[in-house]
């Protein structure tokens, strides 16, 4: 059966599909001996020989895993100015990170080789949440509640967030729980910041219905996609 080629390179475990798509259009993917640079490209994995970097791609099983992101490791495969990135972690294993957590931030990623799972939870039309615990300091807490509102970031409006609960944990500082159903860059810390606070600590702890419970930093454990979604 045919598929475009970004798809197979996904389903394959070499990257997203986005990735993937930089990948060919880099000229790094070769189909039955020939570069191969043109998006919508489509091939036959069960008949059509296809490498990457010089390396022959093989479907492998779907596999995803929950991996609590410890706070200072880069959240990608590879990083020439990381200290620590996500492949640290699995090594031996052809996986790649669904979505990305800032370097400062913790918690719940899920790591795969599933295209098809990357692609669901991260386009934004499939609104899947993801939950997360923050530490905020500032004067005040008169200004937590505008959490909820939305707000201009890098030229987007947000979606509003949802606020869980506020607790203070010492003066001038509170811990609240925030749902969100998309992810701009930073947006958490951006919008803090533009309602006069500071982002302490923030941890992602669930995504979907798939929740970090117990799992330790820099620990993983094999999950399915029904856990997810």
């Amino acid at each position: 059966m045919q598929e475009r080629l970004q798809k197979v390179l996904a389903q394959a475990g070499v990257a997203s599909r986005r990735k993937a798509e930089e990948y060919i259009t880099k000229g790094l993917v070769r189909v039955n001996g020939k570069v191969v640079t043109t998006l919508g490209t489509k091939c036959d994995i069960s008949k059509d020989k296809v490498e990457y970097n010089g390396k022959l791609v093989s479907l492998a099983e779907p596999v995803i895993y929950a991996f609590y992101k410890p706070a200072g490791v880069t959240s990608t495969m590879s990083d020439p100015y990381a200290k620590k990135t996500i492949a640290d972690f699995f090594k031996g294993k052809r996986v790649y990170p669904v979505g990305r957590l800032d370097k400062y931030s913790e918690g719940l990623m899920l790591v795969t080789n599933d295209g098809d799972l990357a692609l669901t939870l991260t386009h934004p039309r499939y609104e899947h949440e993801k939950e997360y615990e923050v530490l905020l300091q500032g004067r005040n807490d008169d200004n937590i509640s505008k959490l909820e509102q939305r707000f201009t970031i890098d030229g987007y409006r947000t979606q509003p967030m949802k606020l869980l609960g506020v607790k203070q944990t010492k003066e001038r500082q509170w811990l609240v729980g925030l749902v969100l159903k998309e992810g701009r860059k930073r947006q958490i810390r951006k919008v803090a910041e533009k309602l006069g606070y500071q982002v302490i600590d923030l941890k992602r702890v669930r995504i979907g219905k798939l929740k970090l419970e117990d799992l330790q930093p820099g620990r993983w454990r094999e999950v399915g996609r029904q856990d997810i979604i």
